[in-house]
C-alpha cells in the first residue's frame, strides 16, 4: 500500500486510491488473460507462460519452487479454493519474482547470470526488498 501513498501521510487520498485500483484491475485482467482454462487459478503451464511472457523464464525446478510456495492450502471439499495459485498469489508470486530479478540483475554487473556475494551481501540483498 505504501507505494500509493504518494505524498506519504500515512493514509491514502481519494486519488492515490484510483491509482491503487487501477492497479489491481490491470493485474485482474491479466490474472484473466493467463487463467486459460477459466479455473479461477494459475497452473504450472499457465505460470510459466506468465513469468516468460513477463521476460523471466524460470528452469522447470524454479518454477515448482514458486508453485509450492504461492499454490493455495486451503484442504478440498466444499468451498475451497481451487487447485493452483489465485489471483492475490498470483500478484505477489510475480512481484517478488520481478523484485528477486532486479537485484540479481544490480548484482550481476557483467550480465553473465552468476554473481559472487557474501552472506551480509546477500542478507541486505533479501532484506532490502519490499
Amino acid at each position: 500500500m505504501t507505494i500509493f501513498d504518494t505524498d506519504r501521510s500515512g493514509t491514502i487520498g481519494f486519488a492515490e486510491f484510483a491509482g491503487l485500483w487501477k492497479y489491481i484491475k490491470d493485474w485482474q485482467n491479466v490474472f484473466k488473460h493467463f487463467d486459460r482454462d477459466r479455473s479461477g487459478s494459475i497452473d504450472g503451464k499457465e505460470l510459466h507462460d506468465a513469468l516468460a511472457q513477463f521476460g523471466y523464464n524460470l528452469s522447470p525446478h524454479l518454477l515448482v519452487l514458486v508453485q509450492k510456495k504461492y499454490a493455495g492450502t486451503t484442504p478440498a471439499g466444499h468451498g475451497a479454493a481451487p487447485p493452483g495459485i489465485s489471483f492475490d498469489r498470483f500478484v505477489r508470486a510475480c512481484v517478488v519474482v520481478k523484485q528477486l530479478s532486479e537485484s540479481f540483475g544490480r548484482l550481476d554487473t557483467d550480465r553473465d547470470g552468476w554473481i559472487q556475494i557474501n552472506y551480509d551481501q546477500f542478507m541486505e540483498t533479501v532484506l532490502g526488498l519490499p
